[in-house]
């Protein structure tokens, strides 16, 4: 049997692409075929595994892949937060979603992947589904790009076939929302062939010692020991000691995820901010927050970090700052999209150009106190002054 398993990201149509993978491999081959599909608790921005498998055997039951001869990796965040590569075959196939050139998976991608695409010599594909989706007004949805790209390198029916066949699903998915929806998605299919890249990597990455890695924050021991490992997707690996006696789970503890999983986020511009607070408001994680800083405090800032004189007497001696967290953004683009400023006060930026910078100043708004001023909660404005509590 050949198997495999996609890593993609809920909402961006993985799902609905393997689905119809399945579908069109069980229908028009003489092979066996076989979805399961798992799904993190977020559903819509959170992480999903489809498991794949098709033969010329008879698939008796259901269960999830260990060994996998392809793995595509939907979204590159991933490939530090998540061991993408556990099980794949010796000559096995890994494909990618990225911006990233051939150059640069030297210093993006983990020393531990490297070193097991280059031991079991992996094939290694590269495809930037995001700039394709982009151009020929997809969005976030990949799903098609994708397919086509598993299909060109897999091998598993002739590619023209495969395209045909795709083309045909698309046609029958999105056929109600009208022909400028499929002739998108065919464009994007199209696409997905000419821009697939094969990685030539060298034969040191095998001992390869350096290369992207999470930084190390310092997190209480709970979260350490137990959150991190189960958002690693390795909470099977927990023993029942880990755990406390009494069954008591610490709350707050979404804080600590900075999934990193947003293709853009958005940068405040403060010279055309007028300080509405709607951007906040609307925000469905409160990933951006308005924050009052004492002037003194502003001072002490990162370089680089702007504020502006907070409007409103009662905010006298405080600056203004509209602050996105980086890592916590999924990138939807309501705040941008909201702001109702002449000139956008927000515009939405790649997020590998910005993380570290709109992290420190992410952190250092954090630190600061909460302004001892009476703030009135029942405007859009005052309420979006006050600290989540979800």
């Amino acid at each position: 049997a050949y198997r495999c398993k996609f890593y993609g990201l809920g909402s961006d149509g993985t799902v609905g692409a393997n689905k119809n993978t399945i579908k069109i491999i069980g229908n028009n081959t003489d092979m066996y075929a076989q979805g399961y599909f798992f799904y993190d608790s977020k559903k819509s921005g959170g992480i999903t595994i489809s498991h794949l498998r098709f033969g010329k055997s008879p698939i008796q039951s259901t269960y999830l892949i260990d060994q996998a001869e392809f793995i595509a990796c939907h979204n590159p965040s991933y490939v530090t937060r998540y061991d993408v590569l556990d099980g794949i075959k010796d000559g096995g196939i890994f494909l990618l979603n990225s911006p990233w050139t051939s150059a640069e998976m030297e210093e993006k991608l983990p020393a531990g992947m490297k070193q097991t695409l280059a031991k079991k010599k992996i094939r290694f594909y590269n495809i930037d589904a995001v700039k394709i989706a982009g151009e020929v007004g997809l969005g976030g949805r990949i799903n098609a790009i994708m397919q086509a790209a598993f299909f060109k390198v897999a091998n598993v029916i002739p590619v023209d076939k495969a395209f045909e066949y795709i083309k045909y699903a698309v046609k029958k998915t999105y056929g109600k929302k009208g022909d400028k929806v499929v002739n998108m998605n065919i464009a994007a299919i199209d696409r997905a062939a000419e821009a697939l890249e094969e990685i030539k990597y060298p034969a040191s990455w095998a001992t390869a010692t350096t290369g992207a890695e999470i930084p190390e924050e310092k997190v209480p021991d709970y979260v350490k020991n137990v959150i991190q490992p189960i958002l690693r997707q390795e909470g099977d690996k927990l023993p029942v000691s880990a755990m406390t006696v009494d069954g008591t789970v610490p709350v707050g503890t979404t804080q600590y995820e900075k999934r990193g999983i947003a293709i853009n986020v958005p940068v405040w511009n403060a010279d055309t901010c007028i300080q509405c607070n709607q951007c906040a408001f609307v925000c469905p994680h409160a990933a951006i927050r308005p924050y009052l800083i004492k002037s003194d405090a502003v001072k002490k800032a990162p370089a680089g970090f702007k504020t502006k004189a907070a409007t409103g007497k009662e905010f006298g001696g405080y600056e203004f700052r509209m602050q996105v967290s980086p890592l916590d953004c999924s990138g939807c683009g309501n705040c941008a999209d909201i702001c109702p400023a002449k000139e956008k006060s927000l515009k939405m930026v790649k997020l590998e150009e910005v993380a570290d910078k709109e992290n420190e100043y992410y952190n250092f708004s954090m630190a600061q106190p909460v302004p001892d001023i009476d703030i009135n909660a029942d405007t859009v404005k005052g309420s979006q002054f006050k600290k989540p509590l979800f």
